[in-house]
């Protein structure tokens, strides 16, 4: 990967050093992170769980924070195997910790936004408001969000609406703050453990300031003596993530790959824009390519287009409004092009992911376990033949391990 590693920590490559030295971290950082990551790893496995994102906030897994921290986890598990190493945690946290408000409202609009159609279902908010966390009284438990959040649905634009796109989920979030409270509250809880609220409030300062300009720095690169530019962090509109996306990106396999036609901008300015877009801390943390949100970030110049990649959804064009008459019937399996499993209900979804990842994690550990086990019978049982070993053998024996 080409890293970087200190006599200490774990290595960590070039590309996700620069992303976090543009949110102002430097190598005192780093390891002030990695010291709380190696605290909250009471397995010292050198990896977290979702269990230590709980953990770590002291944070019950019965709570209305539990899809933010569920999702943030499941975008930083880049192996899609129910953990994160250090490089993972690093980038992940550190990127959703440096987002800003809106941007905040744009990793809502993804939690909520499954299917990845550029609009949300009333259907999916009602599924978003039952959310019951994964292995939360062993899938018994109930909804995590109150009652009066769905009852806010039935109030908003009268109830006569199907579906949002961005600035109508940014208008309900300002007519009852508290459907948004608990994904700002996450990110406050965040900013607390990793360095400090003072220190990501001088960066939001920072990012408006120089929001309207590229602005380039000369930092030093971690663990070594050189010096390096590196840029602010930088901005982009739902609408521009979307199409963004829908033009570098398809599906193959259930997972996020490079398109055909990734990175072929039509102007010199469209191409600079899209280098900005790449560096927005809201694309920076989704490393998982399960999650329909995911940009691979390596050039589509060697990818062939195949049977079975799918091109990037439609963009909504407008929020949908009704009157409660001669609304279309849409099947369960009809998702506008949904790539996952037809949009389906979010609580469940999640619950599949992450029992799988976990149940996935446990089979390798059991089978890494057996394996040790195995070989240790072995070499008991040559050892034990003929009563001992020659000399020769035990050198071999040496040799080969």
């Amino acid at each position: 990967m080409g890293g970087v590693m200190s006599s200490k920590l774990p290595p960590v490559g070039d590309k996700d050093l620069r992303t976090v030295l543009s949110y102002n971290l430097n190598e005192s950082h780093i390891r002030s992170v990695y010291k709380l990551f190696t605290e909250i790893d009471v397995d010292s496995n050198g990896v977290w769980t979702v269990s230590e994102m709980y953990r770590v906030l002291k944070e019950p897994r019965l709570s209305v924070r539990a899809p933010v921290i569920d999702t943030i986890f499941f975008m930083g598990d880049s192996n899609s195997e129910g953990s994160m190493t250090f490089q993972d945690f690093l980038v992940t946290m550190s990127s959703f910790c440096a987002l800003s408000k809106e941007e905040m409202l744009q990793f809502l609009f993804m939690i909520i936004d499954i299917d990845r159609n550029g609009t949300i279902e009333k259907e999916e908010l009602l599924n978003f408001f039952s959310y019951i966390p994964a292995g939360a009284d062993d899938g018994r438990g109930e909804p995590v969000f109150p009652v009066n959040n769905k009852n806010a649905l039935d109030k908003f634009r009268g109830g006569k609406w199907r579906s949002l796109q961005f600035d109508g989920l940014a208008q309900l979030c300002e007519l009852f703050p508290y459907i948004a409270y608990p994904a700002y509250h996450t990110q406050d809880m965040y900013r607390k453990i990793l360095l400090g609220k003072g220190f990501w409030e001088r960066l939001d300062y920072e990012r408006i300031k120089y929001q309207t300009v590229v602005r380039t720095k000369r930092v030093k690169m971690p663990f070594t003596k050189k010096k390096i530019e590196v840029k602010l962090p930088g901005r982009c509109t739902m609408q521009e993530l979307l199409e963004y996306s829908r033009r570098n990106t398809a599906v193959q396999g259930g997972k996020r790959v490079t398109s055909q036609d990734a990175g072929e901008a039509e102007s010199t300015l469209a191409k600079e824009r899209d280098l900005q877009i790449q560096r927005s801390p809201i694309l920076n943390m989704i490393r998982n390519p399960r999650c329909m949100y995911y940009i691979p970030q390596e050039g589509g110049k060697n990818i062939q287009k195949q049977k079975g990649h799918r091109s990037e959804l439609d963009v909504g064009e407008q929020d949908m409004e009704s009157d409660g008459e001669g609304d279309m019937d849409v099947s369960p399996d009809d998702t506008g092009g949904g790539v996952i499993t037809g949009a389906p209900n979010n609580a469940e979804h999640m619950l599949q992911i992450v029992t799988a990842m976990q149940q996935k994690q446990k089979e390798k550990m059991m089978a890494a376990i057996e394996d040790e086990s195995s070989d240790d019978e072995e070499e008991q049982l040559a050892l034990g033949k003929g009563g001992s070993a020659s000399s020769d053998d035990l050198a071999l024996s040496d040799a080969s391990s």
